[in-house]
């Protein structure tokens, strides 16, 4: 019974994968995502409430799931990269889910679970001893890395410029995290 609980949510969730590739999120309907995947309509809301909690949960089972694994292992950045190599394979779908926006935007999504992330390792370990955060809450800069990663990313998939490889993209997100912006620029003497 479970494998077939299994199996028709992840019919599902490739329903609206695939539904995503030539219609906008907005566009989708329930019938749409359950004609694609071949079940009855009233078998969604045994999985979900609607289509955004599809899309919320195609993020946790494809990535929530295994990054929280090696998160527990304390495998940090292993888990850093598996959102953006899980996320750069299927850049098409991610692209397309960062045009969900409002209330329950897939950057909120990512955001929120990037939150949670970030402030569960501060919670778990000591901050180090720097007079110049001494007074600043853990959820301040949780929320510090968790919007500025998901802007990161944001920008990574859905530029249309070029298409940067996922270790270019995790590189250089540890090259701006340690090191000041200063660090970053050139100065150029006035001619």
């Amino acid at each position: 019974m479970e494998r077939k609980r299994e199996a028709t949510k992840i019919l599902l969730q490739e329903g609206l994968k695939t539904l995503m590739k030539s219609h906008s999120f907005e566009k989708i309907t329930v019938r749409m995502i359950t004609d694609e995947a071949g079940v009855l309509r009233p078998t969604f809301y045994n999985y979900y409430r609607d289509k955004y909690e599809l899309l919320e949960g195609i993020f946790r089972d494809d990535i929530e799931e295994r990054a929280e694994e090696l998160l527990d292992e304390g495998l940090g950045e292993e888990a850093l990269k598996l959102l953006f190599f899980k996320m750069g394979k299927e850049k098409d779908f991610y692209r397309k889910a960062f045009q969900v926006t409002g209330q329950n935007s897939f950057e909120g999504i990512l955001e929120q679970y990037l939150y949670q992330v970030f402030l569960r390792n501060l919670q778990r370990y000591s901050l180090k001893n720097q007079p110049a955060i001494k007074g600043w809450k853990k959820e301040v800069i949780a929320k510090f890395y968790s919007v500025s990663l998901t802007s990161i990313i944001k920008s990574w998939l859905t530029s249309e410029k070029e298409d940067i490889p996922a270790e270019e993209v995790v590189e250089g997100y540890y090259l701006l995290v340690t090191h000041s912006i200063y660090d970053l620029i050139e100065k150029k003497e006035k001619q």
